[in-house]
């Protein structure tokens, strides 16, 4: 009887062992590497909007600038 709690005892404190070395690192390697890349996009699409803003802004039509061509 003694022999069989001292096995579960071992089995259980290797079970939490493998758990709290490998797994939960991981996961929480996984949530952060997930943060990072969702910022990074955000920055990105903040980027692009900001470069199509300026775009717009120097394709835009100036008044004055264009002289018609007339043939002679």
């Amino acid at each position: 009887m003694l022999f069989r709690i001292i096995t579960w005892l071992f089995v259980i404190g290797i079970i939490f062992r493998l758990i709290s070395r490998y797994i939960l690192p991981i996961f929480r390697i996984t949530v952060v590497t997930n943060d990072h890349l969702r910022q990074m996009q955000d920055q990105m699409k903040e980027m692009d909007r900001k470069v199509n803003e300026n775009a717009a802004k120097k394709t835009g039509k100036k008044e004055g600038d264009y002289i018609d061509y007339e043939e002679a």
